[in-house]
């Protein structure tokens, strides 16, 4: 329905690539390297335990990767999603040099220790709002290293990360074996909400959760699973399931009735929906709801993370394209425009961050060799990790202009 739909559009975003393929080819990047990694390592609490952790294969260095990253006050935070063994924290501080600078468990080690179901067992993403408050998912439960519930955990980034709250969803909401909480964006009006997707490959869906009513509420759509009748992906030589549901999700500035958008890594169609009828729980015990979700078009390829700036911006990754979409959202979606691309250096292109002077941050982490424990890593001392940062003058999509 929809390749019938945006086929004209779709075929004009693709000549519209080439050419501003060919002009970047011949430009200037926009996007600088910011911090790069060859191996992760972390700041540990004593040389043994160091050794130990090495012998035993509670930390196996080349089995970790970050992916979520956030800015709050010039300090950067990661998260690192234990996709496979030896992952030893999943959330951090980066330490503040550009060439592998180390991590550092946060809040805390203790916090980190995966032997308790209410501690942090395997984060992938993460958000700041405009508070300090982090919203921390603690949901990939798509392998056997945790058996805890998915959980929403709210730490105070003024009072060292101290937990405010701690949300565990109920198996209905997002399971315990198989959920999948992949990105979220926070909207801080009626009490404050959280629209969470859950990638999961057997339950997906729109997570809604009240902050106010400490509640949360799942939407299922066929716009939330995966595209495939879509190509799959081809990074680097190496072909890439492409079968993941619903994964980036953006939200527009804090202006008029607001809008989320959404999409899956398995197709190119990005949709929306207003927030007002997220936040409407009882219409969401209907089918209802289902009537005001937009198919708005085709991105100029297949993305993970999308965000919004407070110009109304949206900003989506292309890994396929080793680079970054930009289209502005008082537009028509045709009229994206390939921002900025790095065949060698943006290899995966996986989400972003804001921070409080005007510039937008990039991860690139080679994430799909990671997420599949087949995959063969790299052994080779190559750079894996980067965080580049452009500065665009604006804010994140929480603020208005």
């Amino acid at each position: 329905m929809y390749d019938t739909l945006f086929a004209h559009r779709h075929y004009t975003m693709k000549i519209i690539y080439l050419i501003t393929y060919v002009a970047l080819a011949n430009g200037v990047e926009k996007f600088e390297v910011f911090r790069q990694w060859t191996l992760l390592n972390y700041t540990w609490r004593s040389q043994a335990e160091y050794k130990d952790a090495l012998k035993t294969r509670r930390y196996v260095p080349q089995n970790n990767a970050p992916a979520g990253i956030k800015i709050y006050r010039n300090i950067l935070y990661a998260s690192v999603p234990k996709f496979r063994e030896g992952v030893p924290v999943t959330l951090t501080t980066v330490e503040n040099k550009p060439f592998n600078p180390l991590l550092t468990p946060f809040p805390s080690w203790e916090l980190n220790d995966d032997s308790d179901c209410g501690n942090l067992q395997n984060v992938q993403s993460m958000e700041i709002d405009t508070k300090g408050t982090m919203w921390v998912l603690d949901g990939a439960r798509i392998n056997n290293y945790t058996r805890c519930p998915t959980k929403l955990v709210l730490l105070d980034l003024n009072n060292v990360g101290k937990v405010i709250r701690v949300k565990v969803f109920p198996n209905e909401v997002s399971l315990k074996v198989g959920g999948f909480l992949n990105d979220l964006v926070v909207d801080e009006t009626s009490g404050g909400f959280a629209y969470i997707t859950d990638a999961s490959p057997v339950d997906p869906g729109l997570i809604v959760y009240s902050k106010e009513k400490n509640e949360a509420w799942k939407l299922r759509d066929s716009s939330m699973f995966s595209g495939k009748t879509d190509p799959q992906l081809f990074i680097k030589g190496s072909v890439v399931d492409s079968s993941y549901p619903i994964d980036g999700i953006a939200l527009s500035p804090p202006r008029d009735d607001r809008i989320v958008y959404y999409c899956s890594v398995g197709s190119d169609v990005l949709y929306s929906i207003p927030t007002s009828v997220l936040k409407n729980q009882q219409l969401a015990n209907t089918g209802e709801w289902r009537k005001n979700i937009t198919a708005v078009g085709r991105k100029l390829g297949q993305s993970d993370g999308i965000t919004i700036d407070s110009d109304g911006d949206l900003f989506y990754t292309l890994p396929t394209f080793y680079g970054v979409g930009k289209w502005n959202t008082s537009t028509p979606l045709w009229t994206s425009e390939l921002f900025d691309r790095d065949e060698q250096q943006m290899v995966w292109t996986d989400g972003f961050a804001f921070d409080q002077r005007g510039y937008i941050y990039l991860i690139t982490n080679y994430m799909y060799k990671f997420i599949q424990p087949k995959e063969t890593l790299f052994h080779d001392g190559r750079v894996l990790f980067r965080v580049f940062r452009y500065h665009t003058g604006t804010k994140s999509y929480l603020y208005d202009k």
